[in-house]
Order: structure tokens, then C-alpha cells, then sequence
């Protein structure tokens, strides 16, 4: 009886490798497979109830251009967004879908006429079908910024970690089904692949895991864009803090750094050819006296750039009497200088997340910022602590040359910042607008009431050679945040490419042929051990 249960039990150790190793190849054939992505695959307009025809279709997708973003039909792109909430969590860490519930917040911003054209997304699971949300976001014209990486569990990257252990292969995987789940829908306007991970100076070493994996998410989309299994690249884009890097950086030169970081060349010879491009095509457009020309950037690899749009995080603006310029106190204003520190970016620039904190909000203010002619046309009565949105305007106009739009933080989250009360979001009912939210509507009513201007999205991009600019070599803005902040930042590129070079059918036929070795060889060692105990057996009796 002792041998027939060493048996069974050696059999069912097999059964559950065996069990394990095919369940490994089934789940890991999510990622990464062949089938073509057909961009706005499950997209379908509805005639009836779309009355103003701004629903998002495969014509409708947004790309970066130059320093822009741009639609199809060539008319300048800029994000009017808001921070969606994040659903309540349910254990272990797991943040639950109510499509119902998601879509009911979109329908009552337009019910309550917010003339918005994006959310920001923050916690999504890459393996639930979110196409009844996205389908009816596209519907309603509204774009969406996605997350690429998770708080807990296979998509973090852990900015506490050393260089080659912040960025897993597993965070790679989870990019990766992230991109194929979400890129088929036209209204996902790009993927955010980190959020103020770098946002001290002892988180700074872990950049080149950022690096990298922005590195690895275009090389994929390039990679499998030439099979023709995805039709698109989808736009990536990191999220800075808006804060200096220690006592010698200010918060606008430590955005510069952090941008130029995550779009810096690697390969010498790649920028000398772009700036030689980039030279002659500024003295033809000069000799010929004309503006619009073809992008030099479109020629060339890359050369190690992570990032296509660079987000700012801001928290500024915290005074009804702030203007652009200068804040009520006399100081420099926050937006005016970071607009004028980033004048040498190459890419766009949006605020992935934009708002003063309520209880900073007109606080030096004798009459607490409530005075009648800062009162609102509708909604409740303004109460401390309420923002008048003021900076929206600046960015949709003075700022829309490098600026590309905002996401105005938030619909619900952390106290400090709601738009909505009521909460924290239950994950089924929509919240209670607040005087803050309709301050921030007659904002978005005044600018879009202006005749054409910065901010007007009927206005056609144009390539200005003059607007193209060239990233920073690698080691130059690496020597530069050593100097001035004494931060010693490895060489990203030898962290390796995670992107896979072998065929995945090759792959799984190896992942086949050793489970059939194993099981082979159990069984075959099973045999002899039987065959020993009735040897053993048959000396006895002898």
C-alpha cells in the first residue's frame, strides 16, 4: 500500500508540472501573439443619438507631430481633459469594472455641457474588456490617456530598486498586453508608461528603467507595425512632478532635465546625421523663404528616445488674482516659466494633471477669494477653497504653441483636489458637482466663445522648420544632472531589450517539446523505480 501511494503521488507531481507548464504557454500566448489589431476593431457609430457627429473613428486618431499634436484631417489637437476616478478597490488590490457606472460619469459631464474632449485613466486591468466603455467614449468624441503600468503586481516599476531590477521582464509583459488590448480603439490618444517615478533625488537612479521601457514599448509597436499585426504606434508619455531636484534645481529647469533624459539620443551618429538634415532643411526653408517643410525627425531611428509627450503634474495657480506672468505675491508665475524653460523641447508638452490644492487655494486672501465678481453664472455658491481655473485660458492660448492641453485634476480622488462631492467614488453613482467643477466650465465656456485662435481646434498644423528642435545627446544631459544635482544615472542601454527576437510559435514549440521530456522522463523513472522495488520483492522471496 506504502509503494502504490509513492506511485500515485509521483504520478500526480507530474499531472500538476505538466498542468502548470501548459497553463504558463496558454496565458503567455495573451502576449505578444500575431493576430492583427485592427484599430477601432469594435467601433460602431450611433446615427440617433450622435446628433453632432463628434464621434471618434479610425479617421479620428491623433499622432504626434513635431512639437504637436494632430489629427487625421490635419487640424492642431489640444486635450481639454479631466482626471476620470478610480473605481473603488476590492481585495487583493483588485479595482472592479462597472461599464454602467463608468459610462454614466460621461454622460453626466455632457448633460452638465463641459465642453471636454479627454479623461486621464489611472488604474486599468490589460486583461478586462473595456469596449462597451471606450466604444461609448468614442461615441461621445471624448479621447482617452491610458496606463501602462500598475501599482502593485506585474506593471510596476519600482523606482526603490537598483537599475537592473526596476524594470522586470514582467513589466514588459504587461506594456505589451496593455498595448494590444487597448490600441484597437481610436479614441485611446496614448499610454502613460511612468508617474513621478523619478520625483526625488533618491528615486533619480531608477530613471534608466523608465528609459528603457518606453525604449522597449516603441521598439514592439515598430517591430510588430512591420508585420502588420498592429496598425498604429500608440503615443507614449511620462508624467513629472512638478518640483525641483534638490536645493541647486528649480522645478522649471528640473522639467527640462527630466524631459530632455527621456528624449536623448543615444547613438552619436544618429543625431550628427539628424543635425545635418535639420541644418540644410533651415537654410532651404530660409533661401526659399518658406515656413512648411517636411520633418527632418521622420527619417531616422530614434536612437534611444522613451517618450513621444512630455507631461507636467502641476499644483500651481493657486490664487484667483494669479495671472500668467506673475502670481498675486509678485513672483514669477509657474506657467509663464515653464513655458519659457521648455522652449527647446522636441516633442509636445501637455499638464497630465493641473490644479492647486484647495486648502492652499486664495488662503492669503483677506476676503478669501469669494468675492461677487468671482462668483459663478451657475452651480452652488463658491466656498473657500474653491478654484476659479484661471490658467485655463493660458494654457489654450498663450502656451498653445508648445503646449498641447491638460487634464484637470479631478473629477474625484484625493480630497484636496475634487471636482465632485460626495465621494470617494463608490464605484456605482455619479457624485455632485461642486462650484470648483463649474468654475472650471465657464473657464472651458469662455475660451471656446473666443473667436479663432491658439486654442481653436479647426486650425491647421503647419511643419514649421523653425518649431523642430533636437534632442540632447545621452551623455551630455547625463553629465549635466551629475554636475548640478550630484546624481550618477547608469547608462540606460545596458539594461537589455526585453522585446523578443524569437518567433513565439518557435518559442512554444520548445516550451512543448520539454514538457514531453519531462513527462517522458518521469514516467520512464516511475518505471524503473517499480521495476528496482520488484526486483527487491523476487531477492526476498528467493
Amino acid at each position: 500500500l506504502a509503494k502504490d501511494k509513492m506511485a500515485l503521488s509521483v504520478k500526480l507531481k507530474i499531472f500538476f508540472l505538466v498542468q502548470a507548464l501548459f497553463s504558463k504557454v496558454i496565458k503567455g500566448s495573451n502576449i505578444g501573439t500575431s493576430n492583427t489589431i485592427s484599430v477601432g476593431g469594435s467601433f460602431q457609430k450611433d446615427e440617433k443619438s450622435n446628433t453632432n457627429n463628434i464621434a471618434i473613428g479610425p479617421n479620428d486618431i491623433v499622432t504626434v507631430k513635431n512639437r504637436h499634436l494632430v489629427k487625421a484631417d490635419g487640424t492642431k489637437f489640444l486635450l481639454k481633459g479631466i482626471a476620470f476616478p478610480d473605481p473603488p478597490p476590492r481585495p487583493p488590490y483588485d479595482h472592479t469594472y462597472n461599464a454602467e457606472a463608468w459610462i454614466a460619469i460621461l454622460h453626466q459631464l455632457r448633460d452638465l455641457n463641459l465642453k471636454y474632449n479627454a479623461i486621464r485613466m489611472y488604474r486599468m486591468d490589460p486583461y478586462t474588456d473595456y469596449s462597451e466603455f471606450f466604444n461609448e467614449a468614442a461615441r461621445l468624441g471624448v479621447y482617452i490617456l491610458v496606463p501602462l503600468t500598475s501599482a502593485r503586481g506585474g506593471g510596476v516599476i519600482d523606482r526603490d530598486k537598483s537599475p537592473m531590477k526596476c524594470y522586470p521582464r514582467s513589466t514588459f509583459e504587461y506594456g505589451v498586453t496593455s498595448l494590444k488590448n487597448y490600441l484597437r480603439y481610436p479614441n485611446v490618444i496614448a499610454g502613460l508608461l511612468g508617474n513621478e517615478v523619478m520625483n526625488s533625488p533618491q528615486s533619480w537612479p531608477s530613471a534608466p528603467c523608465v528609459k528603457a521601457y518606453g525604449r522597449d514599448l516603441r521598439s514592439w509597436m515598430k517591430q510588430e507595425v512591420a508585420k502588420g499585426t498592429i496598425e498604429r504606434t500608440l503615443p507614449l508619455v511620462y508624467a513629472a512632478q512638478n518640483t525641483g531636484i534638490g536645493p541647486m534645481v528649480g522645478p522649471a529647469k528640473a522639467m527640462q532635465m527630466t524631459m530632455d533624459y527621456l528624449t536623448c539620443i543615444t547613438d552619436e551618429e544618429i543625431w550628427e546625421r539628424r543635425k545635418e538634415r535639420l541644418v540644410a532643411a533651415q537654410r532651404k526653408a530660409s533661401e526659399a523663404q518658406v515656413k512648411q517643410v517636411e520633418s527632418t525627425a521622420d527619417f531616422e531611428d530614434d536612437g534611444g528616445t522613451a517618450i513621444d509627450i512630455f507631461g507636467i503634474n502641476v499644483e500651481s495657480w493657486c490664487s484667483s488674482y494669479d495671472t500668467y506672468e506673475t502670481n498675486v505675491d509678485g513672483t514669477p508665475g509657474t506657467y509663464h516659466e515653464l513655458h519659457e524653460g521648455l522652449q527647446g523641447s522636441s516633442i509636445p508638452l501637455i499638464f497630465s494633471e493641473m490644479g492647486c490644492a484647495h486648502d492652499l487655494y486664495d488662503g492669503d486672501l483677506d476676503d478669501g477669494g469669494l468675492s461677487p465678481e468671482l462668483e459663478n453664472s451657475e452651480g452652488p455658491a463658491r466656498n473657500v477653497g474653491d478654484r476659479t481655473w484661471g490658467q485655463v485660458p493660458s494654457v489654450l492660448n498663450e502656451m498653445s504653441d508648445l503646449w498641447s492641453g491638460f487634464f484637470a485634476y479631478a473629477y474625484d480622488g484625493s480630497p484636496q483636489f475634487i471636482m465632485f462631492e460626495g465621494g470617494p467614488w463608490d464605484g456605482k453613482h455619479v457624485l455632485e458637482p461642486t462650484a470648483d467643477f463649474y468654475s472650471f466650465k465657464e473657464q472651458l465656456d469662455m475660451v471656446d466663445a473666443l473667436p479663432q485662435n491658439g486654442s481653436n481646434d479647426t486650425i491647421i498644423y503647419h511643419h514649421k522648420i523653425e518649431d523642430e528642435e533636437l534632442p540632447p545627446l545621452c551623455h551630455v544631459i547625463e553629465q549635466e544632472i551629475r554636475d548640478l544635482c550630484g546624481i550618477e544615472i547608469k547608462d540606460f542601454s545596458h539594461i537589455p531589450s526585453r522585446v523578443r527576437e524569437v518567433p513565439r510559435w518557435m518559442e512554444y514549440t520548445v516550451m512543448v517539446l520539454i514538457t514531453i521530456i519531462l513527462v517522458v522522463y518521469g514516467f520512464r523513472l516511475l518505471h524503473l523505480r517499480q521495476r528496482r522495488s520488484l526486483r527487491k520483492q523476487y531477492e526476498v522471496i528467493v
